[in-house]
Parts: C-alpha cells; structure tokens; sequence
C-alpha cells in the first residue's frame, strides 16, 4: 500500500487533525471496524468503487457510500466494508473543527454518515475531480487545503471556549477534570452542553469518556505487559470494572479480546468473518 499523511499549515492547524492519501490497499479480511476517536471525518473516493457500512447485529450491507460523504461524530463504532485496490484522500477534522465548513451546527451529524453533497453541495465532486487527476499527493493536499480555506467563514468560527474546552478535557479526561473545565469557563452547565452540541457534535461527558477510552487505547499500544487495575485508574476510570464496561461500549468486546484482535493502526478492527 502506498501512503502518505499530511499535518496541515496554519491556519488550517486549528481545525484539521490531518489529511491522509493512500492508494493500492488490499485487505485480507471483511470488514474493518472503527472505533469512536472524537473526530469528524470528510472521506473521498479515488477509485469509483462503491463501498457501504455494515450491520453491526446481521454483518449484512447498510448504507451506501459513493464519490464522497462525511462521518459525524460516532457514539459508537461503525462496521465498514473496504475495497481491494481501494484509493482514497481523508480529511480529519478536529473536536469542534468542522463547524466553519459545514455552516450548520455538528450535532445534526452525529452517529451518521452521509453523502458528502449534503453538506458541502456539489462543490465537493469538483474537489473529487481535480484529486482524481492531481500528478502527486502534494498537488492533492494543496488542493484540498485551497478548498478549505475557501470554504471557511470567518463569521463561521466556533466559540472560543470549545478549543479551550477540547483541549482541557484532552489533557485531563476525566469526571474532576471535567467538572473542573466547566468551571474554569464560567458557563452553566446548561450553556456549555449546548455549545458543545453546536460546535462539537457531542455532550461535554460523552467526548470526555470517548477522549479517555483512546487514552486508554494508546496506553495499550504503548505497554507491552499491561496491568490491567493500573491502566484503569491510569486512564481515569473509577476501577477495572468501570473500565470494561466503558470499553465493551465502544468497542464491541472486552480490551483482552481487543489485544488479539487489534489491527496495525488505533480505532481500527479488522474483522474477518468465520465461514
């Protein structure tokens, strides 16, 4: 497979994770399941391949995902079925980063996926176009990030206080770090939840606890003989317990179970189905 990812210049810095181009991926399993990460993702096909995601309860075809579309902020993981052969450009969004783009409030999103014509009309197939016949990934990235920066809205930008809240709730996610975050804004509760919804997709508590189950995910990636009680509280869970629940819930199974089945990159599951 051929890959490469970009990190995005200033200004695109406050408000792009990355954008990642990869071309000749052939996976040797069904599905791949993708775990929450707190992100808003833009993905484009270069290939003219349908794809779809995937029941999670029948494994059976669910939604249809063609040329583009764009996934919201997820409560839960999604089954998605790729391609061989498959050539696509991503584009990550950060907490609370897509809002100067899309021009409607993040939440009405969440948990879906949807045809990228949507939300961007039909400007976003001409991007498709002019990636299709880019001559390198540099020329790609720079066309995307032309789009994006035309795209954006100055009277568009998200409250200053969600950057500031993302990244505390980033540093510290957990409950006293979070009831610490609301305090420090001088918000009500109330106003904060809404503005979270706005311009994040999510309630305040839920990405804190999605922000902790990749903390968590990351401590795994990086511990070779892991102490599971100790991870736990490491990552601001109240115990083992609260742990595995918190990790069944976003990833469909329990984290021994995740640390045979994990794939090469975080958030990610391949799945092969037993016939």
């Amino acid at each position: 497979m051929f890959l490469r990812i970009y990190q995005p210049q200033p200004p695109l810095t406050s408000f792009v994770n990355s954008m990642t181009y990869y071309s000749d991926y052939n996976p040797e399993y069904d599905f791949e399941k993708l775990l929450p990460d707190g992100t808003v993702n833009l993905i484009i096909e270069l290939d003219e391949q349908q794809r779809f995601t995937i029941d999670r309860i029948t494994l059976s075809q669910h939604k249809k995902c063609i040329r583009a579309w764009v996934s919201g902020m997820q409560r839960e993981y999604v089954m998605y079925c790729e391609n061989q052969g498959s050539r696509m450009f991503v584009i990550q969004f950060k907490a609370g980063g897509c809002y100067p783009f899309i021009h409607f409030p993040v939440n009405e999103l969440t948990d879906l996926i949807v045809d990228a014509e949507m939300v961007f009309g039909e400007e976003i197939l001409f991007l498709r176009e002019q990636l299709f016949i880019a001559n390198s990934p540099a020329e790609m990235f720079s066309l995307a990030s032309n789009w994006l920066l035309n795209r954006a809205k100055s009277g568009s930008m998200p409250e200053a206080v969600i950057q500031f809240a993302a990244q505390w709730i980033n540093r510290c996610p957990t409950e006293s770090g979070l009831n610490k975050m609301i305090e420090k804004t001088g918000y009500t509760q109330k106003h904060i939840i809404q503005i979270f919804k706005k311009y994040l997709g999510l309630t305040p508590k839920l990405y804190q606890r999605i922000v902790r189950f990749n903390k968590a995910l990351e401590e795994i990636e990086l511990t070779r003989k892991i102490d599971w009680v100790q991870l736990s509280l490491d990552c601001g869970y109240f115990d083992q317990a609260h742990f595995i629940n918190e990790f069944n819930h976003f990833s469909g199974m329990n984290p021994t179970q995740y640390l045979v089945q994990k794939g090469e990159y975080l958030n990610y599951i391949p799945v092969q189905i037993k016939r």
